[in-house]
């Protein structure tokens, strides 16, 4: 399941792997190669629910589109396989999320939203190279500051998600899809 040894913890007593059953009916491998640090897990998981999972700015869908543009970007198997997951579970309604991860803009996503993941791909691959007039890009499609800065967020966290994962030798928690990646 991964790289590390695993320290076993009490599904049910363990609050952020009984709430991840709870949420999702599973859980996430990404956590369980992490057991020999509960104290990380449990800020992971509290940062995970502020940036993603709690209603914020952005809609959930859009949320779960930036991490996924991410994740493929960065060639994250278990990120992607995970999220597009979610998205079911969770009945978003669009494009199918291995649509969204292998290329957005060829979906029916409104065009907004497609400005919003385009931005996150360029923060995403070349941080240095994103500018006040991409920030300005957003806010001529509506954007306010408080939705790009969670965007922003987002795309951190999956960045985050995407090395750690692979750090960890994570394996996929369901199949994946074989179309769901980039050719590398």
């Amino acid at each position: 399941m991964s790289f590390l040894r695993q320290v076993p913890l009490d599904e049910n007593e363990f609050l952020p792997f009984a709430e991840a059953r709870r949420q999702f009916g599973f859980i996430p491998n990404f956590y369980r190669a992490q057991t020999m640090r509960p104290d990380l897990i449990e800020a992971e998981t509290r940062l995970v629910w502020s940036i993603l999972i709690q209603e914020g700015a952005l809609s959930r869908a859009q949320k779960e589109y930036i991490f996924l543009v991410c994740s493929a970007a960065n060639l994250s198997t278990y990120c992607v396989t995970a999220h597009c997951e979610i998205v079911k579970m969770l009945g978003l309604k669009g494009p199918k999320p291995e649509q969204i991860a292998v290329d957005h803009a060829h979906t029916d996503l409104p065009v907004a939203d497609k400005a919003l993941l385009n931005f996150a791909l360029k923060l995403n691959r070349q941080a240095t190279k994103a500018s006040r007039d991409d920030v300005e890009g957003l806010r001529t499609y509506g954007f306010t500051d408080e939705q790009i800065l969670e965007a922003i967020l987002v795309i951190g966290l999956a960045r985050f998600a995407n090395l750690v994962s692979a750090g960890l030798g994570t394996v996929p928690d369901f199949e994946p899809r074989t179309d769901a990646l980039p050719k590398e």
